[in-house]
């Protein structure tokens, strides 16, 4: 297979579209609660909870904080905002409270709003990584790359998991920096080998003018199909995405709407209306050929 053609090209032009869409927060770094409820995402139980600590102590900030983060994952992004808002009054200087409803600001398209606040954040507090997480992609959104690079570089150094050097790398071939793409996607696959941290990393060999790396990477991921096996998650919408253009590539295509409605579905459960519209289009497009 020859990778400079137009099945690479395409996924060059489909990693730049990814490039504004990711934000894949740890739940864990959101939520102050118990991590055995986090596991399993009970959200109603944990409202419920918070419901009932906050009546007992209405002038803890902490509290309304985690019930934000909540509303948050439950899609209610107003009701996170306001409690937000009452975390922020009861104490200005809680970090993560603007970190975190920068988040909420501009999933409702409040982007001056969200750099505001994500700006509050790393003021008051230049350690909290997902504040850098949160205005990085923000400015991502904006076309500010270069500062979008510099905060996911920030982010890495915070907090050098699989999922920052993802995002990292992802940014820079966005912006046609491939050598350091390479680097920010290798150490990602290094700490936790995912499908589409493999897609990413073949795009940017293909550039580089590596042909047989970035085939490799190609093959890699393609074999690395099996749901739980620490690759293919069953909640990974990139991973899901990226395979539906391998399969496509290889003419599968009801494999490859199929892998496409998975991403929807999975996009849905997580409020991702970005990489949701771009797999609606990808469907269209495959119908329409």
């Amino acid at each position: 297979m020859h990778l400079f053609n137009d099945i690479f090209q395409s996924f060059c032009d489909d990693l730049t579209k990814i490039c504004y869409e990711i934000e894949d927060f740890l739940f864990a770094d959101w939520c102050p609660t118990d991590r055995s409820t986090q596991a399993s995402r009970d959200l109603p139980r944990m409202l419920a909870d918070y419901n009932r600590a906050i009546q007992s102590t209405p002038t803890d900030a902490n509290l309304f904080y985690g019930r934000g983060t909540i509303r948050h994952y439950s899609h209610d992004n107003i009701g996170a905002i306001a409690d937000y808002d009452l975390a922020i009054s009861i104490d200005p200087q809680l970090a993560q409270a603007y970190a975190a409803r920068s988040v909420s600001y501009r999933q409702l398209d409040r982007l001056t709003d969200a750099l505001s606040d994500s700006n509050r954040a790393i003021e008051l507090n230049p350690q909290l990584a997902f504040a850098f997480h949160a205005r990085a992609n923000h400015r991502s959104f904006t076309g500010e790359h270069d500062g979008a690079i510099a905060d996911f570089s920030r982010y890495t150094q915070l907090d050098p998991g699989a999922t920052s050097y993802y995002n990292l790398g992802v940014s820079q071939a966005t912006i046609a920096c491939y050598n350091s793409a390479l680097v920010s996607l290798s150490k990602s696959i290094n700490l936790r080998p995912k499908i589409a941290t493999y897609y990413a990393r073949s795009v940017t060999l293909a550039n580089l003018g590596d042909e047989f790396g970035a085939d490799r990477d190609y093959s890699k991921a393609l074999s690395l199909e099996t749901p739980g096996s620490g690759s293919l998650s069953a909640s990974d919408e990139h991973a899901y995405y990226f395979r539906a253009l391998a399969r496509l590539a290889r003419a599968k295509r009801t494999e490859a709407i199929a892998d496409l409605q998975r991403t929807l579905d999975i996009c849905d459960l997580k409020n991702n209306s970005y990489l949701q519209q771009i797999a609606r289009d990808k469907i269209a497009e495959i119908e329409r050929t």
